[in-house]
């Protein structure tokens, strides 16, 4: 019996003493320098590899640290790139606004409007669709359409009055993008508004599949469709008085 009791009270014991990985882990953290000063054990230690093989810790520390720098490079130049895109918004977005600002019609607004930002690198195609008006006199190189067939074909925008990505039928895209239709992949369409009334549409087409989705940020697109809806509600209310 007393055998027993002494067995089990080695075994409580060893447990009691046991060092947990993260007190390892921690002391490792707070004493960088301690396999230096182990060499034998440094020598003895080896770490599987995912072809099987066995490599030392030395081996080890320099793939994790090449891994982290790859993943740190790439976070870097995906900041940069990120950085570059927001310059490129910036610019489209001051030269925009500028350009309004000097248009003195409906037709200078749409023409200044689709020039500007067809200039976009991520932009392949771009439209304007103004919705007709009785009295709205613009040249025929301006394209109009009823608010009855653009909320039939294209109900999303004028429901969600926002932007609206994701996938068109070839006969939309035909319809919005006629000189580049066998050509665009993805499509954004996002309104002109102004005091919640759609005066036009803007259609933005990208050749590459996916690229207008559903989880892209709009922010820019809907400031762009503002912008544009106040400067035409301006030119329609000159016609209406």
């Amino acid at each position: 019996m007393s055998n027993d009791v002494s067995a089990a009270e080695q075994v409580t014991d060893v447990h009691e003493n046991e060092v947990s990985e993260d007190q390892v882990t921690e002391y490792l953290r707070s004493h960088p320098d301690f396999f230096a000063r182990q060499e034998d054990l440094l020598a003895e230690l080896s770490l599987p590899h995912e072809s099987g093989k066995a490599i030392s810790l030395l081996e080890r520390q320099v793939t994790i640290l090449r891994d982290r720098g790859i993943e740190a490079r790439q976070k870097l130049n995906n900041l940069l790139e990120n950085a570059r895109n927001n310059d490129q918004l910036f610019d489209t977005t001051r030269n925009l606004v500028l350009a309004l600002l000097r248009a003195d019609s409906i037709t200078e607004v749409a023409n200044v409007t689709q020039d500007q930002l067809a200039n976009h690198d991520n932009i392949d195609a771009c439209e304007i669709i103004i919705v007709e008006h009785p009295d709205l006199n613009v040249s025929h190189a301006v394209r109009t359409e009823s608010v009855a067939k653009l909320k039939t074909d294209f109900s999303d925008v004028f429901r969600l009055k926002r932007t609206h990505c994701g996938p068109l039928d070839q006969e939309q895209i035909a319809y919005l993008f006629p000189a580049a239709k066998n050509t665009i992949r993805s499509t954004a369409l996002c309104p002109v508004i102004n005091n919640s009334e759609v005066l036009a549409m803007l259609a933005f087409g990208n050749q590459t599949d996916n690229y207008f989705n559903v989880n892209l940020d709009t922010l820019f697109l809907d400031f762009m469709g503002h912008v544009v809806g106040a400067v035409l509600d301006r030119h329609l209310a000159d016609i209406i008085r």
